[in-house]
């Protein structure tokens, strides 16, 4: 495998970022290698650019306001592994977030492109906030 300079990998993981943050998820799913494999503990393991936008799409479009804002991040030559917070919009009561963590592993494989991507995080913690959030909606009652 190739190695990348630590200035190269950076600079393709925050563009992810931005394209993440602009909810853009056409741009981030075109970050991905055409061969990519794509992770998701719960939902599944995606091979493959348009395997992965087939689900990321579809999957993004029912997060619409959340951010993701990056608690730390690890670059180790050409392996980026981050933590970052799931944030559903709004606050409760007490000013809190509705938000839980998880940890993205990925690996660089040049040209702006990642060619894996690891999300971990705890799908019972993740459905539990979501029902909170859920039920402080306003003129919302149940599911």
């Amino acid at each position: 495998m190739a190695e990348f300079s630590r200035a190269e990998v950076e600079a393709a993981w925050r563009r992810r970022i931005a394209l993440q943050d602009a909810d853009d998820w056409q741009g981030f799913g075109d970050t991905f290698t055409e061969d990519a494999v794509y992770i998701e503990h719960h939902w599944g393991t995606f091979v493959g650019r348009d395997k992965i936008l087939a689900w990321l799409l579809p999957a993004m479009e029912k997060c619409q306001g959340w951010t993701y804002p990056t608690d730390w991040v690890n670059i180790d030559g050409n392996r980026v592994v981050h933590r970052w917070q799931n944030r559903l919009p709004g606050r409760r009561p007490d000013g809190t977030y509705y938000e839980f963590p998880g940890i993205t592993v990925m690996v660089y494989a040049g040209s702006g492109r990642f060619s894996l991507q690891e999300d971990v995080y705890n799908p019972i913690s993740a459905q539990k906030v979501i029902e909170e959030w859920q039920a402080a909606q306003p003129g919302r009652t149940g599911r």
